[in-house]
């Protein structure tokens, strides 16, 4: 279903659908409750949805059925989740989402869809001062990280090494690069163990603050008006046209709308609930500062995404011609 025809053909006449056009997608509970699962990451550019999750307007907005949260630390699980029906519907990084679509479609049918956007912006690679980065040569030698292979950060990162000339280590170059969570991420760089990363909001500002390191690329400066996606909305192909679906794509607008016309309190709303999940997801002057850099919007930003699926094609990551179907 296309952004188009998912919001403004239907969209219009949903609001009275309440549980007779949700009970074919969403799952019933043991109670007899029709419960959808939803998929978020634990990052500021989810911060609309997690806010929205947490405040519970997105469960008044889709009820009577029951909204629970499932949080992940990262893009491919979330994308994994979809497809393999542990939750029906989330937002992920791009290119997750369309490396998984590229492997499970069949013949333009399966595989997800991409329904709204979320948030443009968000990504940077940050390095430390000690490390000499001055240049993109420069990380010849080098350890990096990403927080997981497969991330919309691991695919920038590596494209990024491959236009300066430089190869993953694993691919007989000379730069190391390593798939540890965000907060081993932080360790490592303060101990000299790790020379640089390539990391979404907050964790990219989070570690600019805390360990007085350089942001060495801002991942808006390499596209064009400084637009590309870091958090979709996605469901597996067979849901996107269910009613439910689109409204949630809506209902996630309406917070979009919201952290556009007054951004602290999403800020407020989305720390505050991830500190439920995660524990601690750094201080809220982070937070603060780290959303100088993300940009959050309903569009999709397609042509970003696809170009993520083309890359990570290149990269051997998935079959050719990865998009196909994605947005359909």
């Amino acid at each position: 279903m296309t952004r188009a025809l998912g919001r403004r053909a239907l969209l219009g006449g949903l609001a009275g659908v309440v549980a007779a056009g949700a009970a074919s997608l969403a799952r019933r509970a043991s109670s007899g409750e029709r419960v959808l699962r939803v998929g978020v990451m634990s990052n500021l550019t989810h911060a609309p949805m997690i806010a929205g999750l947490g405040s519970g307007r997105i469960a008044e907005a889709l009820h009577p059925v029951k909204v629970e949260t499932r949080v992940f630390r990262a893009g491919p699980r979330v994308a994994e989740a979809l497809i393999g029906g542990a939750v029906e519907a989330g937002t992920a990084g791009p290119a997750a989402l369309v490396v998984h679509h590229a492997r499970h479609a069949r013949g333009g049918a399966g595989g997800l869809r991409v329904l709204g956007g979320c948030c443009s912006g968000g990504a940077s690679l940050v390095v430390t001062r000690a490390s000499g980065i001055a240049r993109a040569a420069d990380l010849r030698g080098k350890r990096l990280a990403v927080t997981q292979i497969g991330t919309t950060q691991d695919v920038a990162l590596r494209v990024f090494l491959r236009d300066a000339g430089l190869r993953d280590a694993t691919r007989g170059g000379d730069v190391t690069v390593l798939a540890v969570s965000g907060a081993t991420i932080l360790e490592q760089m303060k101990r000299g163990d790790l020379h640089g990363a390539w990391l979404p909001e907050p964790w990219a500002t989070r570690i600019v603050l805390e360990l007085s390191a350089r942001r060495f690329v801002d991942e808006r400066d390499l596209w064009p008006d400084r637009r590309f996606a870091t958090a979709v909305l996605a469901s597996r192909a067979e849901d996107a046209a269910d009613p439910l679906v689109a409204r949630l794509a809506k209902a996630l607008d309406v917070e979009i709308a919201r952290a556009l016309a007054d951004p602290r309190a999403t800020l407020v709303e989305a720390h505050d609930e991830l500190k439920r999940h995660v524990g601690n997801p750094g201080a809220f002057a982070v937070f603060e500062e780290a959303a100088r850099f993300v940009d959050f919007t309903p569009d999709p930003v397609r042509a970003s995404i696809e170009r993520f699926g083309d890359d990570a094609a290149a990269l051997g990551l998935c079959p050719p011609r990865p998009a196909d179907g994605l947005f359909s």
